[in-house]
Parts: C-alpha cells; sequence; structure tokens
C-alpha cells in the first residue's frame, strides 16, 4: 500500500513539473546596463551613473549609481559596462527603402527581381541595424520581398531594424497595377490592395519625383484633392497613417488639405504649408542628406535641370529650418536606399547645420518618428515598459552629433546585436 501511495504521489509530482514547463514561458532573462551617461528621454537632460534594469524585452526601471545585480535581487541578471559610454534610444528612420540600393541593377519582373530584392534587403537591414538604427519605415517597394523581410526580422529569423512597410505606392497610372490609380474609386481599391497585402501604413505620390522636371517648384499636384482624399479615408478604416511624398508647394498643401499624417521630402514649402502642419499636426520627414548626392551630380546635368536643383539644394534646408522655427514637427528621414544605407546618422548632422540643437535633432530620430508611428508607447524613449532600444556612442552626441557615426553597441528589444566596445 505505502508503495503503491509513493509511485501515486511521485508521478502527480512529474505531472505537475511538466504540465508547469509546458504551460508556461521560459524564465525571465534580466540584464543591468550601467550607462556612464544616459539620455532616457531626448529631449529632457541626460544623467550620470545610471543603472537600466531591463527584463526580457523591456525597461523594468532605472536605479541611480551602478547597481548590481545582488543589489537588485537578481543574482542571475547579466551585467553589461557601460560606464565610459554615452547610452541613449534605439534610432528611428523614417524613410528608408531596404530593398533597394543606388546603383544596384535588378532584373525584370519575370526574371526573379523580388529575390534579388530580398537579398539586398537582407544586407542593408543587418548595416541599418548596426548603425544604431533600432526602427525604421520603409514607405514604398515592388512585390512582396518587404513585407517577407519585415515579417523573417520580426519572426527572429532575420536580423535587422523593426520595420513598418507601406507596400506598393499608391500612384497616378492606369495599367492596373499594384498601387496605380486614376480615380476616387481606383484609388480606393489600390489602398485596399495594400492593406490586404499586410501595409502598416500607406505611401502616396502627390508629386513627381524630385529629379523630374514636372517636380519643379510651381508644378501642380499630380492627384486631385477628392483622390487623395480617398486614399486617405481609406487608410483611415484601418487606422493606418498616410505619408505623402511631395516635393512641390502645391502637391504639398494638397496632401495636407486631404489629411496625411506626413509630408514626405517636402522641398518647396510655403506659409501655407507651415499653417496646414500646424493646424493638423502633421510632421515633415525632410531626407535632406540626398542633398549630398545631388550636389555630387551636378556636372553631369543639363543647363535648366541643373539651375532647378541648385536653388533646390539652397531652398529646401532653408525651408525646412523656417518650418521648424514656426513649430512644424520633424521626424527624421533620410531617404537610404537612394542614398548609402548605414550612413543615416547624415541626415541628423543636416539638421544640424540648419539651426537645430544636437538634442534637437536627436528628438526627430527618436520621440518625434514614435509618435509619428503611433508607437510612442513602445519606443522613442528608455522609460518603464517600453522596449529595451539601447545603443551607445563612446562620446556625448550632445556635444558633436557625428558620435552617432560611431555606435559601437546596439540592443533592440532586450537582445545585443552588436557589442564593440
Amino acid at each position: 500500500m505505502m508503495r503503491h501511495y509513493t509511485s501515486v504521489v511521485f508521478g502527480l509530482v512529474i505531472l505537475s513539473v511538466a504540465s508547469a514547463s509546458w504551460g508556461q514561458d521560459a524564465s525571465d532573462r534580466w540584464r543591468v546596463v550601467h550607462a556612464g551617461t544616459l539620455l532616457s528621454s531626448p529631449g529632457t537632460l541626460p544623467l550620470e551613473h545610471q543603472t537600466l534594469v531591463i527584463k526580457n524585452d523591456r525597461v523594468d526601471r532605472i536605479v541611480s549609481g551602478f547597481a548590481t545585480p545582488e543589489s537588485l535581487d537578481l543574482s542571475d541578471a547579466e551585467t553589461i559596462n557601460l560606464q565610459d559610454h554615452f547610452v541613449l534610444p534605439g534610432l528611428v528612420d523614417m524613410h528608408v527603402h531596404l530593398t533597394s540600393d543606388r546603383g544596384v541593377s535588378l532584373p525584370g519582373v519575370d526574371a526573379g527581381r523580388d529575390v534579388y530584392s530580398m537579398t539586398i534587403g537582407i544586407r542593408n537591414a543587418r548595416k541599418t541595424l548596426h548603425a544604431g538604427y533600432t526602427t525604421v519605415r520603409n514607405p514604398g517597394s515592388a512585390g512582396w520581398s518587404i513585407f517577407a523581410l519585415r515579417d523573417g526580422i520580426q519572426s527572429g529569423d532575420l536580423e535587422g531594424p523593426r520595420l513598418f512597410v507601406a507596400g506598393h505606392t499608391i500612384r497616378i497610372g492606369t495599367d492596373g497595377s499594384s498601387g496605380s490609380c486614376y480615380s476616387v474609386d481606383s484609388c480606393r481599391q489600390a489602398v485596399r490592395r495594400q492593406i490586404a497585402m499586410g501595409a502598416d501604413f500607406i505611401k502616396v505620390y502627390a508629386t513627381c519625383s524630385g529629379a523630374q522636371p514636372c517636380a519643379h517648384e510651381k508644378a501642380p499636384a499630380v492627384f486631385m484633392l477628392d483622390e487623395l482624399k480617398a486614399v486617405v479615408e481609406t487608410a483611415k478604416t484601418r487606422e493606418l497613417k498616410v505619408a505623402a511624398h511631395a516635393h512641390t508647394t502645391a502637391g504639398i498643401n494638397l496632401a495636407l488639405q486631404a489629411g496625411v499624417d506626413s509630408v514626405e521630402h517636402a522641398s518647396w514649402l510655403n506659409d501655407t504649408s507651415y499653417h496646414l502642419l500646424l493646424e493638423s499636426g502633421g510632421y515633415v520627414v525632410p531626407t535632406l542628406m540626398v542633398k549630398d548626392m545631388i550636389r555630387r551630380g551636378l556636372g553631369s546635368r543639363d543647363p535648366a535641370t541643373r539651375a532647378r536643383l541648385e536653388r533646390s539644394l539652397v531652398e529646401h534646408p532653408r525651408r525646412v529650418a523656417e518650418a521648424f522655427a514656426a513649430g512644424v514637427k520633424i521626424a527624421s528621414g533620410s531617404d537610404a536606399g537612394v542614398v548609402p544605407h548605414g550612413r543615416n546618422a547624415r541626415e541628423l548632422e543636416w539638421y544640424v547645420d540648419i539651426g537645430l540643437s544636437e538634442m534637437e535633432a536627436i528628438v526627430t530620430a527618436t520621440v518625434n518618428a514614435a509618435a509619428l508611428l503611433g508607437q510612442s508607447e513602445h519606443l522613442g524613449t528608455l522609460e518603464p515598459g517600453k522596449l529595451a532600444d539601447v545603443i551607445a556612442v563612446p562620446e556625448s552626441p550632445l556635444e558633436n552629433i557625428s558620435e552617432l557615426f560611431n555606435v559601437d553597441f546596439v540592443m533592440k528589444a532586450g537582445k545585443v546585436y552588436k557589442n564593440a566596445r
């Protein structure tokens, strides 16, 4: 009888342990990060000698001084020593094209373009993450590769920044391809197609590309107001934000009247644009880094195009600075893919060059970018409950914004991806 009772008890214990292991997640993973200087919330003053306590993928708390795991009753926690570094939230780039590289030729659609784009995207995603950009927004691509890249990163199969994608750009066209539209009804259909593909937001071409003659300062928008409103209203049925590629004054202002959330590039802003942006709370994503490429290529341009681009080289930065001075919100976006991947921080150098402080420039790539994504609850600062996206540089970027080219530690959602200290 005793033997039978013992066997039953032993069996119940084994069953209980097995059930617990099958029914519960693995043990919590704790990390203790010692930050020499910590800018936990860009826009506020950094603090010296701080400890970030990280539980799994989130910030648990911040403790003054260099607390040991034992003093925190976390004896199994890993300690990461960044005592001689400046620590800040992972950066966000709101305008990249990960599956594109300037100068790289890809085969046609029927010859496997999507597959080749994916290989480029895998490489650029890793390069971007290692540059300290833990989140990016990808406005516009072809095929399915960008969706596969996003999902592969999210699942942990691929290494790269957290990725928000627009799918195919909504554009004027009558060929019936994904993204093309020519009326209110067809524009609604085009947006719904991107939603069905899994888009996180919608991008619309409100004007021509910046290098084209139809993108000059006085050029009209390429959509009608009712068509742009149809794009915005359809996106809102799924609570998706809309980013408008817009260079010309008319295109910028028409897109803002239609209710877009951000204006990408915004080359020819005017006083009406500032008013509309302030009234709506919209953002400008300037992509000023492209100006470096434009300047280098002026010699190959015909006289008329060169004169137009030279004027843009002066006016675009000036108008972005004027908009910022008027209170317009800026979210950093580099247009990487048109310009080199992994050099995204050059965009922030541009902001300082046009008059923003180093702190204000960092805010555009953290707090403001998170807000435009609708992700302020999770991104943009290092506060309890938010994702543990942490980067570190040897010296203070508040003294020299170019220090952000020297990122030698990257953590995304509590996992270390780069540690070159």
